[in-house]
């Protein structure tokens, strides 16, 4: 198991480290934690404090020595869910202030690899058919399991894709993706979906502007048609 597939859930890389070394363990105290991490005990303990805050370790004592155990790997959905809840709450009341200041066009900068999934997860959370352009191949090798999830996820939903890409430029296929190819295309990667634009500069950070105004969707879906009808198969 590797504990990037636990920071994709949240843990912090210290939190992983130390959930998956008392799995592994069964039970330990700091010390031995100190020798199987190589990390500081001061660290230890304040990371143990957080995971038993989120119900994933719990502490007991065995031969007058104080030793953690982690709890079942099944918690990890009730932690996840709970901090649900409490986004639920809190994605209530930005949507109230959201109304307030809701302006014809907005415009949202992304950064890294935490932007990136936030795009992809948009494109699932509107359910929509959608439209490309430009480089197709970076998010494979910068997110290999968060795409291919991404991949997995719009297949079930049926979330169509017509895709233009330069001649020679390979993809993972796909259920209800149309491709067709061109000699030269933007370096950059631009979506079309529902009434937002993404693109997406991959150099030399990986950042992505998103526009929301339906008007703007519109007239780019309109060109990606005009280009989609001079491009090859």
């Amino acid at each position: 198991m590797d504990k990037l597939e636990l920071q994709d859930l949240g843990f912090s890389e210290g939190e992983a480290e130390i959930y998956l070394a008392l799995l592994k363990l069964g039970s330990a105290n700091v010390m031995q934690l100190a020798k199987t991490t190589g990390r500081h005990r001061t660290h230890i303990y304040d990371t143990i404090e957080k995971l038993k805050e989120k119900g994933l370790v719990s502490e007991s004592v065995i031969d007058n020595k104080k030793v953690f155990i982690a709890s079942d790997p099944s918690n990890i959905i009730s932690y996840i869910k709970e901090k649900e809840e409490k986004a639920q709450i809190i994605i209530s009341e930005l949507e109230k202030l959201q109304k307030i200041s809701k302006k014809d066009i907005k415009v949202e900068t992304y950064k890294g690899k935490s932007g990136l999934k936030s795009v992809l997860r948009d494109i699932l959370r509107e359910k929509k058919d959608y439209v490309g352009y430009g480089e197709g191949t970076r998010f494979g090798k910068i997110l290999p399991i968060f795409f291919q999830q991404f991949q997995n996820q719009s297949n079930k939903l049926g979330i169509g894709l017509k895709l233009i890409l330069k001649k020679g430029a390979k993809v993972p296929k796909r259920e209800k993706l149309q491709l067709k190819y061109l000699d030269y295309v933007s370096p950059s990667t631009t979506f079309v979906y529902a009434d937002k634009i993404v693109i997406i500069i991959w150099e030399p950070f990986p950042t992505a502007i998103k526009i929301i105004d339906k008007q703007t969707a519109d007239s780019y879906r309109s060109y990606f048609e005009v280009i989609w009808k001079q491009a090859e198969k």
